[in-house]
């Protein structure tokens, strides 16, 4: 019988606070219509298939707008595979529950869509896409349910990894496009959970400049000896923008020395300075 594992997929509504360059959006809500959306236009969910498992994997759907209150009923929330997917249902996926619908409580303004992922179908080197749309709700509560026309599509990235063991304590050197650099004598990489990892520090900041937010470090992913950095408030809590390039990291096989690329925005996310930061293995 296979395993059964669940992965989450945590997501934070993020409200302005203090950061290094803060873009404050009050957000107000008119008795208009309640619109169903997925908080994010693309996530990417890792599935270690060492052992061909299989995942059960949630999205996050939300219901806003209105008066800004919860609806006091339960809502139903359709949704259905786009044409442009790549994974095969019945393969790679499939459907929980394959009524295509799933129910937001009444109180609350989210609920999660989940999908089984047959791990062991997996690619690492090509991951396939389940590409959902919103079709629109219903509920005892309300009247005028609507499927958000920009944010009413998400696309769900089935990325395989390996067995990964990155954790311990490192020499960093850090450099910015914009000609600072630093150096930590010991830099401490935390795995978090299977292949997903924290750093001690960001950029080149030196530790406890960033102390006032959820974390000082990034979180990067190691898929089978290629690091994917996504995208992420600096320190988990500023709006600047921390994400990796297009040039993968990488970790040496030989040494386990870790090389890793990055930006992060400033001036309102309108300008990005590229981070290299060379992690030599203690």
């Amino acid at each position: 019988m296979k395993t059964f594992r669940y992965i989450l997929v945590l997501f934070a509504m993020s409200f302005a606070i203090t950061s290094c360059v803060l873009d404050d959006d009050e957000q107000t809500f008119n008795e208009g219509p309640n619109v169903l959306l997925f908080p994010s236009s693309q996530v990417t969910g890792f599935f270690l298939n060492d052992n061909a498992d299989d995942f059960t994997y949630t999205v996050p759907l939300s219901i806003t707008g209105g008066d800004g209150n919860p609806l006091n009923a339960p809502t139903n929330a359709n949704f259905e595979l786009d044409a442009s997917s790549t994974a095969i249902e019945g393969v790679e996926f499939d459907f929980v529950d394959n009524s295509g619908s799933v129910v937001i409580p009444a109180g609350n303004t989210f609920t999660n869509v989940p999908i089984i992922v047959h791990s062991g179908e997996l690619d690492p080197a090509n991951p396939t896409t389940v590409v959902l749309n919103i079709t629109g709700g219903s509920s005892s509560a309300s009247n005028n349910i609507v499927a958000s026309g920009n944010r009413g599509q998400v696309t769900i990235v089935l990325q395989a990894t390996c067995s990964s063991d990155l954790g311990g304590i490192y020499e960093l050197s850090v450099t910015s496009s914009s000609g600072l650099t630093n150096f930590h004598p010991a830099e401490s990489i935390t795995e978090i959970s299977e292949g997903v990892y924290l750093t001690n520090t960001s950029g080149t900041w030196d530790v406890g400049v960033l102390n006032g937010g959820v974390r000082e470090g990034f979180i990067f992913t190691e898929v089978c000896g290629s690091i994917v950095i996504e995208q992420q408030n600096l320190a988990g809590i500023y709006s600047n923008l921390l994400e990796g390039t297009d040039v993968l990291g990488t970790v040496d096989p030989a040494t386990g020395d870790i090389t890793l690329e990055y930006t992060i925005g400033f001036s309102g996310n309108t300008v990005f300075n590229t981070y290299t930061a060379t992690y030599v293995k203690l």
